[in-house]
């Protein structure tokens, strides 16, 4: 049971760190299209600023809304609106001082803002917490920028007086004012280091905010910086990549969150994004004109552009050295096609050759078969002449009274014999040992002194010849048919493999 509790928790444990994973992920995508179209967002910001410029009379409400819209765009034009206003009535001169002190920490000017703090009168009550805020906000700056510790100790004493009068002045308006009260309730839950009630507080704010707005971009930031005391960091960086995400769409350009999402990067790896990220802070820190912020920002900067371009010298070493290889292989590829259509040229002409040459060897090959028939003609003719002369000859000596025609007959035969012996070997040089070789060894035939071929021979030399007819065989070497047809059959049963294929195979002696 306990392993299978285990189990789950592992389980669970991966599944939200694949959607962890995924959703900062799918952040990353989007701040990335978003940078890539930051001056788009840049300019809808200055055509908001543009058109309430348009707006006629310039009246005193409208002068403070322009240099708030410029108090996160333009450093500079934002002051020159903002000391429009510092001899007007309230409660748009304390508005006007008020914008000028978060001027003066957001660019680090802290004397300026300072000196400012003698000439305010009495702030208006409806102005004393975002004021108090404020003031405690430039000293707490101030005191993290100074280097010297007598001072950033008085500093420091300083800011905690007016955490203090700020935390009473929330006290007394919460009831009434539902922003305030979230404001004093997160600040309290923070004091107490109870994260998940700060964090608590955090969603109602951002709920009451609106995605994407400015107001979401800097609770965002509270809340990763809430992430990153509880040790969450893909929560923190997550949370500070929404935070960008709001500055760039609102076209802020002193904005924080970039620049810590660019030293994330830059930490975890990802040397591409920490160098756009960064380059992108410090172009909108040159466009704010906020000293401290562009010496923040710089020194970061150039360590991840130094980086980076080792990164990028590492991959064009690499490039090239893949272009010179593939380089090499496409001339080697090139080389083995020419190689290959040289060989198949070769080839073809071999081919042509071949095929010429197999042309005229059977053209050779039809011309001797049709010598080889007309010679087997002529020798079958020759052997129907000569032994029909034969037979003539001993009718004719039969006839004019020879003593002894059968004896007459028998020398005619044996000089028939042996001239057909030496017509036939004559052709089929190798008939003898060829004939005895299709024969069982025992029945191997051997010619008879004087001879050169057997009986047996001469029968299967006529059968070479196309002459297979036992009485066509019988006359011709004036044998009776019954002793053709008997010396036929007792060589077939003497024959080595098939019987039946016997003749067939003594044709093709020569062959």
């Amino acid at each position: 049971m306990q392993k299978r509790i285990a189990l789950s928790i592992l389980l669970l444990a991966a599944t939200l760190s694949v959607a962890a994973m995924s959703t900062l992920d799918s952040l990353f995508i989007m701040l990335d299209q978003d940078v890539n179209q930051s001056g788009h967002y840049s300019a809808l910001h200055q055509q908001r600023i543009d058109s309430l410029k348009a707006i006629h009379p310039m009246t005193k409400a409208l002068q403070l809304r322009i240099a708030r819209e410029y108090q996160y765009y333009q450093s500079d034009s934002a002051c020159a609106w903002y000391l429009r206003l510092l001899d007007c009535e309230e409660p748009y001169r304390t508005q006007a001082y008020m914008g000028l002190v978060q001027l003066s920490y957001s660019i680090g000017k802290y004397g300026d803002g300072m000196a400012l703090l003698s000439e305010v009168p009495a702030v208006p009550d409806s102005l004393r917490v975002d004021w108090l805020e404020a003031v405690w906000r430039l000293h707490t700056e101030a005191a993290a920028s100074s280097r010297i510790p007598k001072m950033r100790d008085q500093l420091l004493r300083t800011a905690q007086q007016y955490y203090d009068s700020l935390l009473h002045e929330m006290a007394r308006q919460a009831p009434g004012n539902t922003d305030i009260r979230l404001r004093y309730e997160i600040l309290n839950a923070m004091d107490a280091d109870d994260i998940p009630l700060a964090l608590r507080i955090n969603d109602t704010i951002l709920m009451r905010a609106g995605e994407w707005t400015h107001r979401y971009a800097i609770e965002a930031y509270s809340r990763a910086i809430l992430y990153q005391r509880m040790g969450e960091v893909r929560q923190y960086i997550e949370w500070l990549t929404r935070s960008a995400i709001a500055d760039v769409r609102c076209g802020i350009m002193d904005n924080g969150s970039s620049w810590l999402v660019a030293k994330e990067c830059f930490e975890s790896g990802d040397l591409e994004r920490a160098y756009r990220y960064s380059d992108y802070s410090l172009t909108n820190a040159s466009f704010f004109n906020a000293p401290t912020r562009f010496i923040q920002t710089y020194a970061l900067g150039h360590e991840i552009a130094n980086s980076y371009e080792q990164q990028l010298h590492k991959s064009s070493v690499r490039l090239i050295i893949a272009l010179a290889a593939l380089a090499v292989v496409l001339i080697i590829l090139v080389l083995g096609i020419i190689f290959s259509l040289r060989q198949n040229r070769r080839l073809h002409a071999m081919n042509r050759e071949m095929k010429t040459m197999n042309e005229e060897q059977r053209m050779i090959n039809r011309q001797l078969k049709e010598a080889d028939k007309v010679k087997e003609q002529y020798i079958c003719r020759y052997l129907e002449v000569y032994s029909d002369y034969i037979r003539r000859l001993t009718t004719m000596a039969r006839k004019a009274g020879e003593k002894d025609p059968a004896g007459f007959m028998d020398r005619e035969m044996d000089n028939f014999y042996r001239s057909f012996d030496d017509t036939f070997l004559s052709l089929y040089g190798t008939f003898v040992d060829d004939f005895n070789a299709l024969l069982k060894p025992e029945a191997q035939l051997t010619p008879k002194p004087g001879e050169r071929m057997t009986i047996e021979m001469r029968i299967f030399a006529l059968i070479l010849l196309g002459i297979t007819s036992s009485a066509k065989i019988a006359e011709l070497l004036c044998y009776s048919p019954n002793t053709i047809s008997n010396y036929r059959v007792k060589m077939k049963n003497a024959a080595q493999g098939d019987r039946d294929t016997f003749e067939q195979r003594v044709q093709q002696i020569g062959k």
